[in-house]
């Protein structure tokens, strides 16, 4: 995920609590559907909230060959944290192109070096 794909998350989930913060103003008249849709936007804002914070392995390559992994919410983050990690080491510069979610089948080919 980008941080701009991470920004239009964030301001649907507002979007999502401002539609139920305007729905509730007709609660008082009892209506069924009008909680039924307030119920499915608040399992819509439950699941972008854990989208928006929770951290993925990033995988990413080093333009003289290897790999390494960081930890972030967005690929744009991850990178951040590779560049501020390994910025200043000139044997080992970051590939910006390289970074790619983590899967269980790319994570042990990468293993699979090692042996």
């Amino acid at each position: 995920m980008t941080n701009e794909e991470l920004q239009k998350l964030i301001d649907r989930r507002n979007q999502l609590f401002a539609r139920i913060d305007v729905l509730s103003t007709f609660e008082p008249l009892g209506n069924q559907t009008i909680r039924d849709i307030k119920l499915e936007y608040a399992e819509e804002m439950t699941r972008l909230d854990k989208l928006i914070t929770e951290k993925r392995e990033y995988l990413y390559n080093f333009k003289s060959g290897g790999w390494n992994s960081e930890w972030a919410v967005t690929s744009n983050q991850a990178y951040a944290q590779a560049m501020e990690r390994w910025g200043d080491d000139p044997r080992l510069q970051v590939d910006p192109q390289s970074f790619r979610a983590s899967t269980p089948a790319d994570y042990q080919n990468l293993l699979s070096l090692f042996y």
